[in-house]
């Protein structure tokens, strides 16, 4: 059987066939505890080429506090959090009492909480984000440290056209946090919100995959954002957890194209994720 992906392993082999692989020197800008406990992908890249995005991946094991990365490079740098900042509203949301469960109505049409959720339905979560107030929404992010902790921008939807950025890095953490509930959120909130980010029946991979998706275009010249940044660019990301039959897995995708019209990035997101998934074999 031939070997399509290329790593090199800082300790025991966590997938099946890792003798198959050859060694990468790809440097990582990092810690050095995390990376002494690495492994550094190079092979699927071929899925980012496959939607023709440029992005970064990685991949962490509960069981074996272990890191797998593909294209590191891009791990610490800060960028929209799109619509994934939608996990962190819903909790503040059930938190104070705005919306009750998953059935809760959002503005402008009435829709529940579960369809805006699974739909990205960006209306909902302005009105959402205008009940709970900018200054509740503040006082969460720097108590949770989230990002960069920024509300300014664009009125209501300042995590789709705003200065409020989050790196892979800090993204990996909030979902370990999430996972664990180790954030100063209820049991209930918990609960709705990783029923609200099962993607499993979407996935078909034989694992529970739970997380949530989230794209937007980003502009050098905006009244909003200023010149944060250089390019224009569409950027996605996909982030959450696998429960593995013997271990937990958490991941960070980040996508992002020059190609402001590109037509399968949303698809993507997901897409390459599963992918990955599949190809390292967690079961």
């Amino acid at each position: 059987m031939s070997c399509k992906i290329l790593l090199v392993l800082s300790s025991t082999a966590m997938f099946a066939g890792a003798s198959c692989f050859a060694q990468l020197k790809e440097p990582i800008h990092k810690t050095n505890d995390t990376a002494r406990h690495s492994t550094y992908l190079t092979g699927l890249k071929k899925f980012y080429d496959e939607f023709n995005v440029d992005g970064m991946f990685v991949l962490y094991s509960l069981k074996n506090k272990q890191y797998t990365f593909y294209n590191p490079r891009l791990y610490g740098l800060p960028i929209s959090p799109a619509s994934t900042f939608n996990i962190l509203l819903t909790l503040i949301g059930l938190q104070e009492g705005v919306i009750r469960d998953e059935k809760s109505l959002l503005a402008p049409n009435n829709t529940t909480l579960e369809y805006a959720f699974k739909h990205n339905a960006d209306s909902c979560f302005i009105s959402l984000s205008a009940l709970i107030g900018q200054k509740k929404i503040q006082y969460w992010l720097t108590k949770i440290n989230y990002g960069n902790q920024s509300t300014a921008g664009e009125k209501s939807r300042f995590w789709i056209n705003g200065l409020l950025q989050i790196t892979p890095e800090q993204q990996l953490g909030f979902i370990q946090q999430l996972y664990r509930e180790e954030l100063p959120f209820s049991k209930k909130a918990f609960s709705i919100v990783k029923k609200l980010m099962d993607e499993t029946m979407n996935a078909r991979l034989g694992i529970k995959i739970f997380g949530k998706r989230g794209s937007n275009k980003l502009y050098k010249e905006n009244k909003y954002t200023g010149n944060l940044y250089k390019d224009d660019s569409y950027n996605g990301w996909f982030v959450g957890y696998a429960e593995g039959a013997s271990d937990i897995f958490f991941f960070v995708n980040y996508i992002r194209s020059p190609q402001l019209d590109h037509p399968t990035i949303v698809m993507a997101q997901k897409e390459i994720v599963f992918k990955i998934i599949k190809a390292l074999g967690i079961k």
